[in-house]
């Protein structure tokens, strides 16, 4: 799970706690998450832990790579 897909699927309070229990501050998650901000190779790993594998580290340092895209439409 991307940190967009966590921030979207738990409640304020349980994305307030991740952050805290990551050492960062939920502003930062949410600018993270919503505006898709980037995230260091420490902040990823701590997001890992802090969330039992939840988010992976890969999950925080490439979100790209695990977000559906929506359907590319064909030119007509």
């Amino acid at each position: 799970m991307t940190p967009r897909q966590f921030y979207y699927s738990h409640s304020k309070e349980e994305v307030e706690a991740l952050a805290k229990s990551a050492g960062t501050n939920f502003a930062n998650f949410k600018q993270i998450a919503v505006a898709r901000g980037s995230v260091g190779r420490k902040l990823a790993e701590r997001l890992a832990r802090a969330s039992d594998g939840v988010i992976s580290e890969l999950e925080a340092l490439y979100p790209e790579r695990y977000e559906e895209l929506p359907e590319e439409k064909q030119a007509s």
